[in-house]
């Protein structure tokens, strides 16, 4: 089995925190059937993507599971929604609320994905609203989901979709709407076991 992070950098075939890092342009060739998943950081290049749609939905079709990061614009896969910015104004705006469970997220407090205080200890939760700085997690939502699709978080006062996920033939596809999910896998957030339950979940665990 094998776990694929695309980046933009080309560092094929690095193993790094369980994952082999590729350049998104070397995807296409690394998603084999002995792939489980494939992780897309939000900086990868969707006009690429977007223009080998058919071939990426095969892959996931076939049993492979993808998490998508970042500010869709370009549909590359089939079921996916564009991102849309909110109209935000306070951290109310930005909270995130758990609409149900979800492997990936287990044991994660969405109220440690809030705040970045740029402090490297645990910092509580009161006094993170005092210091810290909302919307990193995410500033936007998706609407317009596929039939199948489940939400995992909503945002803010609106309850608007941040995060979901759906079925693609055998496979399945975790779609967060803003920074790459890892950045918030942290002892200091008390979100340690994030990183772990990503890899798990695109091992098919």
């Amino acid at each position: 089995m094998s776990v694929l992070k695309a980046m933009m950098a080309p560092r094929q075939g690095e193993l790094v925190d369980g994952f082999h890092e590729v350049d998104v342009y070397d995807l296409l060739g690394a998603c084999t059937p002995e792939t489980t998943g494939v992780y897309l950081t939000g900086d990868v290049d969707q006009e690429f993507l977007a223009a080998h749609r058919d071939e990426l939905t095969a892959y996931v079709r076939d049993g492979g599971r993808m998490l998508v990061n970042g500010h869709v614009q370009r549909i590359f896969l089939d079921g996916l929604s564009r991102w849309r910015r909110l109209d935000f104004r306070s951290p109310a705006d930005l909270a995130l609320n758990r609409v149900c469970d979800h492997p990936v997220f287990s044991s994660v407090d969405p109220k440690a994905l809030l705040y970045n205080s740029g402090r490297t200890g645990p910092v509580p939760f009161d006094e993170l609203e005092q210091i810290g700085v909302a919307g990193f997690y995410g500033r936007g939502c998706y609407l317009d989901l596929p039939d199948e699709a489940r939400v995992v978080h909503t945002i803010g006062r609106t309850a608007a979709p941040i995060d979901y996920e759906y079925p693609i033939g055998a496979g399945r596809v975790l779609v967060h709407g803003g920074n790459d999910l890892l950045q918030f896998a942290g002892e200091h957030r008390g979100t340690a076991a994030l990183r772990t339950q990503i890899v798990e979940w695109l091992e098919g665990r």
